[in-house]
């Protein structure tokens, strides 16, 4: 090789893989320092876009968790409600019962009456008032869907009926809602006959509270189901997400001991290098 002083091609070299060297260390640095394995699409793009489109899928996942336990909640607060619209019941039924006994008098029935309309204007407080953030649960018949996927098609979404127990009873209603929370007489146990009707009515709504339980009863299960789902899915797919994107530690830090090792041995190169076209003064001498 030619012996030159304007042009030292041996240095070029060196700062070249002294610069290679050096980028490498800033990268392993960078993924030590971030956690992140793609820092940069310069990195991996590749990976970078995999790990991208997981993590959508990881955010829509817990997206849709925080749709289901809104749904769950929704569910637990109607089946509240209705299970105190059924001890509410209960009661009305036990004073329509003792309201049949013949040794009673007028007097007495108007006592029990007294009771029963304090539980159906309770009844029907509950029925208008119960509303899980601003809608009504047991009144308008309006079913309530939610997103419970990441991916917006209807299987990744789970239906509550709607309830209406406001509405007639042949419709769905019960026969111990009025309107009017301070009604009277809504069931009436004034009299044995209008009592042993009380019965039957106050057991017609049992039967009407009790399928809308078993409906919800169904609907939690589903809920409760797709919570397990997307946990298992997110638990995979954060699994796959962090061998594509996550800092191999192990890994990273020998590689980072290696490329130390090299930049120390390309500056002692580099200062060879240098030193080399002085060899040209020996021939002027």
């Amino acid at each position: 090789m030619a012996l030159t002083v304007n042009t030292n091609v041996a240095s070029l070299a060196g700062q070249y893989q002294l610069d290679k060297t050096h980028q490498a260390i800033k990268q392993t640095l960078a993924k030590l320092s971030s956690g992140h394995d793609v820092n940069s699409a310069a990195d991996n793009a590749a990976n970078l876009a995999i790990a991208q489109q997981l993590q959508a899928q990881i955010n829509g996942n817990n997206q849709a968790i925080n749709n289901t336990n809104d749904g769950a909640s929704l569910v637990q607060t109607a089946d509240s409600a209705i299970s105190q619209l059924q001890s509410n019941n209960q009661q009305i039924q036990d004073l329509a019962i003792q309201a049949g006994d013949g040794a009673l008098s007028a007097s007495n029935r108007q006592a029990l009456q007294q009771q029963v309309d304090q539980l159906t204007q309770s009844n029907s407080q509950i029925v208008q008032s119960t509303q899980f953030n601003g809608t009504p649960l047991l009144t308008g018949g309006n079913a309530t869907s939610f997103q419970v996927g990441p991916n917006g098609t209807s299987s990744d979404q789970v239906s509550v009926p709607g309830i209406d127990l406001s509405a007639a009873p042949g419709a769905g209603g019960l026969n111990g809602y009025n309107a009017n929370l301070a009604a009277t007489n809504t069931i009436d146990i004034t009299s044995q006959a209008n009592a042993l009707a009380a019965q039957q009515n106050v057991q017609n709504d049992q039967s009407t509270l009790a399928a809308h339980r078993t409906t919800l009863g169904a609907v939690s299960n589903s809920f409760e189901a797709v919570v397990n789902n997307l946990q298992s899915s997110n638990l995979a797919t954060q699994a796959a997400n962090s061998r594509v994107s996550d800092t191999d530690y192990a890994a990273a830090t020998a590689q980072l001991t290696a490329q130390q090792i090299l930049s120390r041995a390309g500056t002692s190169a580099l200062g060879q290098a240098n030193v080399a076209p002085q060899a040209a003064l020996s021939l002027l001498g």
